[in-house]
């Protein structure tokens, strides 16, 4: 049993009997005696637990977690309880961040990097977790908006910070998140240019090489995160005779079932691969290497001039969502969001968020004609058009609907893997017979 001894000045102190029967004392100071016998129930339970090698009770185990440091601290120096780690702000955000470098992507430990330094512009980095309360959470995203960020960056920093205080909680370093009611997440996209088919294209047929052509297919009529997906694709990954493709997704390789998906080769997707096949090097495993973004920026400027189209902002993420809007209007949104790679949600919030004129027009029976004309550009193999350095096609009497019948049969006239020679390299992909070469023999 403990025991509540009143000093002369008014300070009190409990004395109890520890496993070895000897006597310890706490000290409480000037307090109230309601609060000193309250505090004497938990040091009896605590005591009792400790010697009988039981856990305390529930009651107890609640109150400790909301104690402050330092009455805790008295209870650990008499050996009542453990230790409580005195986490500070910049402690667990260092500590996060080391914990996740293995698991994360490089971008996305940037990103916390950025949060840490938002995070600690604002807050001591000694700053003990347990004196965050949720009105400096709020006073620190109001920060983060003086700052001039958007909305868009404010979330995330929001969402960051939320998850390295859950991790907090976890541990028991504190009992509740105070950034828990921060607003986060991504915001729904606003921007909902759409690259409409004879833009795009225009400005496939504007670029240089076979090998831009083919980027620029793989982001329109794929729909392929670009340089993330696109420049991992290899010849292995091409299935001509299927007509799909292989991409593997360094993002959400994370989850179970999402490190890969499989996309349609559509016809005009179709002609830009075996565009590229002709004229790659033979030995060369990767489908697209262009690279340096500020190079990228300045060579899709000086094909949207010669192609004569507007330019569009967000480059390769406006090609992604105009190929998931396109999909839309034909197939269902199911296999459109398993073609693209992402959920369903994710498609109305940020990708199929706005409908198309192109849908309107069907919808009210105006695009007959209009369709019919895009569909015999499409049709038109890419290889036959002017391009640069090259002499333009003259053969103006040759039926268009052949190019069509050369199209369609791509996949029966490609050699299967058992007939064809192996590359060099061993790849298990068929090197498929250029459709030329087999139209002269036939």
């Amino acid at each position: 049993m403990a025991s509540i001894t009143t000093r002369k000045n008014g300070s009190r102190f409990i004395t109890f009997r520890d496993a070895q029967s000897k006597p310890r004392h706490i000290t409480l100071g000037k307090v109230a005696k309601r609060y000193a016998e309250a505090v004497k129930i938990r040091i009896e339970d605590l005591s009792s637990a400790k010697i009988h090698g039981h856990a305390p009770s529930d009651d107890t185990s609640r109150w400790l977690a909301s104690l402050d440091e330092r009455l805790y601290d008295k209870l650990a120096a008499v050996d009542l309880v453990p230790e409580r780690e005195h986490a500070t702000i910049g402690t667990l955000v260092r500590s996060y961040i080391a914990q996740r470098e293995e698991d994360l992507k490089p971008e996305s430990i940037r990103k916390l990097r950025q949060t840490e330094t938002k995070l600690l512009a604002h807050f001591e980095s000694a700053t003990p977790l347990r004196k965050i309360t949720p009105e400096d959470a709020v006073t620190w995203r109001r920060f983060l908006k003086d700052l001039g960020l958007s909305e868009a960056a404010i979330r995330t920093h929001c969402g960051n910070v939320k998850t390295m205080f859950a991790e907090a909680v976890r541990k028991k370093l504190i009992d509740e998140n105070p950034f828990a009611a921060l607003r986060s997440g991504p915001t729904p996209s606003k921007y909902t240019r759409y690259v409409t088919p004879e833009e795009i294209e225009a400005v496939i047929n504007a670029c240089p090489d076979s090998e831009w052509r083919l980027l620029f297919g793989l982001a329109r009529y794929a729909g392929l995160r670009i340089p993330s997906e696109s420049h991992r694709l290899t010849w292995s990954d091409v299935d001509f005779n299927q007509s799909r493709l292989t991409v593997h997704s360094p993002k959400t390789e994370r989850y179970e079932g999402h490190a890969q998906r499989v996309v349609p080769i559509t016809l005009k997707l179709m002609v830009l691969l075996q565009d590229r096949f002709e004229t790659i090097k033979e030995g060369e495993e990767h489908l697209v290497t262009i690279g340096g973004k500020g190079a990228v920026i300045r060579s899709v400027r000086r094909i949207w001039a010669r192609a004569g189209v507007e330019p569009w902002a967000r480059l390769w993420q406006t090609l992604r969502s105009s190929c998931e809007k396109e999909w839309a209007m034909t197939y269902p949104q199911y296999a459109v969001s398993k073609w693209i790679g992402h959920s369903i949600t994710v498609s109305g919030r940020h990708y199929a968020n706005s409908v198309p004129d192109e849908l309107f027009d069907k919808a009210a029976g105006r695009d007959t004609e209009h369709r019919n004309s895009a569909q015999r550009i499409a049709q038109r193999k890419v290889s036959d058009l002017p391009r640069n350095n090259q002499k333009p096609n003259n053969n103006a009497s040759q039926p268009e609907v052949a190019n069509s019948r050369r199209i369609h049969n791509l996949r029966d006239i490609s050699f299967h893997c058992e007939n064809a020679e192996k590359w060099s390299r061993g790849d298990l992909n068929p090197r498929p017979v250029m459709v030329s070469k087999l139209l002269l023999h036939a």
